[in-house]
């Protein structure tokens, strides 16, 4: 079954769901950290991925913290919002062409 695919997303949404994906993502990490679990789980991480490592975590800084969550929320909106702009002009420009972006279900 085809389904035609010229949807229009709205940016500004889709770069609201980035960033709070994003910077809830890195919130986990920021509670992890906070209560002192951020070493084991950064050491299980780097040892699934076969990597070695003497990096140790500074002390918990609740303005860094701050700073983290507000860097990736702005990162998640801006990479999300601009994939859906493009989402749209790329829709435009088939939609002007008369090609056709579908999918098999």
């Amino acid at each position: 079954m085809n389904t035609q695919m010229n949807a229009h997303v709205d940016a500004n949404r889709l770069g609201i769901v980035g960033g709070v994906m994003l910077a809830g993502w890195h919130a986990v990490w920021v509670v992890l950290h906070a209560t002192g679990q951020g070493q084991r789980v950064m050491d299980f991480v780097f040892r699934v991925h076969g990597l070695e490592s003497d990096v140790v975590l500074a002390p918990f800084d609740a303005g860094t913290a701050a700073l983290l969550l507000l860097t990736t929320a702005v990162t998640g909106y801006v990479l999300m919002a601009a994939g859906g702009l493009l989402w749209n002009c790329l829709g435009a420009v088939c939609a002007r062409s008369g090609a056709r972006v579908t999918s098999r279900a």
